[in-house]
């Protein structure tokens, strides 16, 4: 049998937070818009109907607002490359994700500024 790999996505999850280089960015939070992919086998939970077998979304979405606002990162490519590295940790049965950020208010005139970054697992 080969095995289809499943995408479990959270979509424009949008929560205010520190972030940024500016010194006023050190000090007031603002918006982030978070999208996260992640890849795994969706078979056992396709076969049992439990949530064991899979991610329980509602949950990764509060844990990574949780670990994001504590962090307080100076930069975007740091947030989406540590938060890739917690969910890979956190969640072995996640084969690959994906994870990108926007700030919405970053430059005047502009939908925002966004990085993002792919990890899979070794």
């Amino acid at each position: 049998m080969v095995v289809e790999l499943g995408k479990i996505s959270l979509k424009d999850l949008t929560f205010d937070c520190i972030i940024g280089t500016l010194p006023y960015e050190r000090e007031n939070e603002q918006p982030i818009v978070l999208n996260v992919s992640l890849w795994l086998d969706f078979t056992l939970a396709a076969q049992n109907e439990d949530l064991a077998h899979s991610i329980d979304y509602a949950q990764l979405a509060e844990d990574l607002k949780g670990f994001i606002r504590l962090s307080c990162f100076q930069l975007e490519e740091t947030l989406v490359y540590r938060t890739a590295e917690k969910i890979l940790m956190d969640h072995p049965k996640a084969k690959a994700v994906e994870v990108s950020v926007r700030k919405p208010c970053a430059i005047p005139d502009c939908a925002g500024a966004e990085s993002s970054i792919r990890m899979t697992r070794n």
